[in-house]
């Protein structure tokens, strides 16, 4: 994990970017001056003026803030509007934003906290204040993005497989079940590949787990390959079983994945003294396809194409075998 950590923290830096950038909003340019002198020296920040709300907001197509200032008064536009802009824009809806005002009256400052502030300061701030506020929102801001990423990879880690590296059989229930619905919405064909390595024991047997480890990973690999679209997921069922689930595809389409995945593996040449059905491994692969009724369940299909692979491994292995679903079986 110490590698995805650090990863997490180079991410983080590329987001927000040192030394720190500091977006200043305000119209009057001597308080631009008068914050570049109070900024002055601070190494780990960087000032950005903008005089009105239009520059703000062609800068921040490119410039990646650690904390937005917005003066609340503004003759072009409310400074209000601005937070709520800020907050409503994917690039700086969780940037901290601190409201600047001449005065302190509570109805403003609520408004602006309504609005998405997080925090609200007098003009003009004693140096000290405004540099201690400055670098806590920044680090709550970059603190807050690391917490994000690590979720997001804790999430990604637990839909994978360990020892393959594709998808586990806990993402392979989550898409299965997507795609079943949205299939049954726009009625569209679903297809999905069962694939067994044959005589897999076997293997184990006469070459050593380690050895059978490694064949898993080669196959998985092999049949991810396989999947050529984004919307196609290869996930390892259980054991030496795999599934690729096939959105908006038909039986021909699948067919032609199938033997694809089939000649794939035949294609890694890895030695199998001990098979019945050939000198290397491979592998036999059942395929259902339908176009789902709304009543339907998915385990349905998922029953259709483990028949479709008992069917290759009965009649000899090393083969594909489909399994037609008809409407009355759904």
């Amino acid at each position: 994990m110490l590698d995805e950590s650090g990863l997490i923290k180079a991410e983080v830096e590329r987001l927000v970017p040192k030394p720190l950038c500091i977006l200043l909003v305000d119209d009057h340019k001597f308080f631009g001056d008068l914050m570049g002198l109070l900024l002055k020296g601070e190494d780990d920040l960087q000032l950005h003026y903008c005089a009105t709300a239009e520059q703000a907001k062609k800068l921040l197509e490119t410039m990646k803030p650690a904390v937005i200032l917005q003066d609340l008064t503004m003759p072009d536009v409310d400074g209000i509007d601005m937070v709520r802009y800020y907050k409503q824009s994917a690039k700086t809806a969780h940037v901290p934003v601190i409201v600047l005002s001449a005065h302190e009256k509570g109805q403003v400052k609520g408004d602006a906290f309504d609005a998405g502030a997080n925090d609200y300061m007098v003009k003009v701030p004693d140096k000290t204040e405004l540099l201690a506020r400055l670098r806590y929102h920044a680090t709550a801001y970059m603190n807050y993005l690391e917490s994000q990423l690590l979720m997001r990879e804790l999430k990604r880690i637990s839909t994978l497989d360990g020892l393959t590296g594709i998808a586990n059989r806990r993402c392979f229930n989550e898409t299965l079940s997507y795609e079943w619905k949205r299939s049954q919405r726009e009625k569209l064909p679903v297809s999905l590949l069962m694939v067994d390595v044959d005589y897999f024991k076997n293997f184990n047997d006469e070459y050593g787990h380690p050895s059978g480890d490694e064949c898993l990973q080669r196959v998985a690999k092999a049949l991810e390959v396989s999947a050529l679209r984004a919307a196609d997921l290869t996930a390892r069922y259980g054991g030496e079983e795999f599934a690729l689930i096939l959105a908006n595809t038909d039986e021909i389409g699948a067919m032609r994945v199938a033997q694809a995945v089939r000649n794939s593996i035949l294609k890694l040449a890895i030695p199998h003294a001990l098979s019945a059905t050939a000198s290397v491994v491979t592998v036999s692969v059942g395929v259902a396809t339908v176009v789902p009724e709304y009543q339907a369940d998915y385990m349905q299909l998922l029953k259709a194409a483990d028949q479709g692979l008992y069917q290759a491994k009965q009649n000899g292995r090393n083969q594909v075998a489909k399994n037609l679903i008809l409407a009355e079986d759904i």
